[in-house]
């Protein structure tokens, strides 16, 4: 795959690769990163807000040849510091020169040698601060749970499940009170609150620690529990399956748990709750390979002393 395919195939590649070429006339006037350290709409905010046609080449605006066209088109009559911005975008590309015997290319703006490799990716991305871009994948989609659980888990981790914060924001007029949070009826619903943060949570959490034997300490947020590497069950095939399960079915019971209070008016307690984690985690991981010949109920009372074992 060329490029400019990894470029619209991967949009977090984009910001590191630079338009190189003569014409650069198939690259965005506005939005692509051809000229200087950063695209014009960003250099240029205010007239980008005013421009009456986007997504125009840079052959569009400038034309193919010197003197520049400048076909610049406002939606309005610009204001005496939008004049001042135009003089100085002008003044910036007035040393542009095309050479049209050269063909318009892409080159990566990471390696001296303008080529594209994982290594030097890998190290820009390890250089961001935000978890969720190194969300382990394999540690959801790899689960033995059903598939409504780990898409449930998937969406939130990306922030996208509608928890009563963001239906505030989305739809005031019908959303609950963003401060009631229906399972401990004191603070403020949110994702981190909801499956972290609330006492009804922490008290499962806890619960599954505990029977670890590790001691637990709320991470951050929700994509930093995902993202941290937690021993939990043993290093064993069964410690890791069975740990990987009871992360991912105690998110699913928080969340039915909330949804039957809100909409059945139906709760039950932490201990009832707690046991259907167990009940559900030792059911969906005895489907593993792993832990055949382990009888259902010899699992579902002794998790860690079958997951002691070095299968």
């Amino acid at each position: 795959m060329s490029l400019d395919g990894y470029c619209s195939s991967f949009p977090r590649i984009f910001p590191f690769c630079s338009p190189s070429g003569g014409q650069w006339g198939e690259n965005r006037f506005w939005e692509d990163l051809w000229w200087g350290n950063q695209s014009l709409c960003s250099q240029f905010a205010d007239l980008y807000r005013v421009i009456s046609v986007k997504n125009l080449t840079v052959s569009n605006v400038l034309g193919n040849s010197f003197p520049l066209a400048w076909n610049l088109n406002f939606r309005r009559n610009l204001t005496d510091s939008e004049i001042d911005l135009l003089q100085r975008l002008m003044s910036s590309l007035s040393s542009v020169r095309f050479s049209p015997s050269l063909a318009d290319s892409r080159v990566w703006s990471l390696s001296s040698s303008g080529l594209f490799s994982v290594k030097s990716f890998f190290l820009a991305l390890s250089k961001v601060s935000n978890p969720i871009l190194f969300l382990p994948a394999k540690f959801l989609w790899s689960s033995k749970v059903p598939s409504k659980v780990k898409a449930l888990a998937w969406i939130v981790a990306h922030g996208k499940v509608n928890t009563n914060d963001k239906l505030q924001l989305r739809r005031p007029y019908k959303s609950l009170c963003p401060q009631w949070c229906i399972l401990c009826k004191g603070n403020r619903e949110s994702i981190d609150h909801l499956f972290l943060y609330c006492p009804v949570t922490i008290g499962l959490w806890n619960k599954l620690f505990k029977l670890a034997g590790l001691d637990w300490v709320p991470p951050r947020s929700f994509e930093d529990m995902l993202v941290i590497a937690f021993k939990g069950l043993g290093n064993s095939l069964r410690g890791k399956t069975l740990w990987q399960v009871a992360c991912l079915t105690l998110v699913w019971i928080v969340w039915q748990e909330r949804n039957n209070r809100i909409f059945e008016d139906k709760g039950r307690s932490e201990e009832t709750l707690w046991d259907l984690i167990l009940f559900y985690s030792t059911l969906w991981a005895s489907c593993f390979a792993a832990f055949r010949g382990v009888p259902l109920n010899v699992l579902q009372l002794n998790w860690r002393e079958v997951c002691a074992s070095r299968v």
